[in-house]
């Protein structure tokens, strides 16, 4: 990631914006079940899968790189929720099998039970997106 940093360096213009959007491993996913007034209401928690912390941190350590070499001067930095949506329970299992960023065991808070009285409502998983505005130096 350091070449594609250096890369981006290359072809900003000076005191041009480069945005660098990642999923943010530092917090749990949620996961969220449709109410019957459309509002979401969290029912577990998904964490990130072990190799993609380990690129999560690899990616911080180029950031950190390019800003310590000076191609790029850090403005402003957060997070933003991202709510990827599913239209029943075995659904979105399918998404968490089939995916690599996270591990593929949902941390319910609730119980069995009503995990499959709600089997057919519409679900989502909410995950963090962290975003950081770099300025070329």
């Amino acid at each position: 990631m350091v070449d594609a940093l250096k890369e981006a360096w290359r072809i900003t213009r000076p005191r041009g914006i480069l945005v660098d959007a990642r999923p943010d491993s530092r917090v749990f996913a949620h996961v969220e079940r449709r109410t019957a007034t459309g509002s979401y209401r969290r029912a577990g928690v998904i964490a990130t899968s072990r190799e993609e912390l380990a690129n999560d941190r690899t990616s911080d350590r180029a950031v950190a790189t390019a800003v310590r070499n000076a191609w790029f001067r850090p403005l402003r930095s957060g997070r933003f929720w991202h709510r990827v949506l599913f239209e029943d329970r075995p659904a979105m299992q399918r998404y968490l099998d089939d995916h690599a960023r996270f591990v593929h065991r949902v941390r319910w808070m609730i119980d069995p039970a009503m995990r499959r009285r709600w089997d057919s409502d519409a679900w989502a998983i909410r995950r963090g997106v962290r975003y950081e505005l770099f300025e070329r130096t």
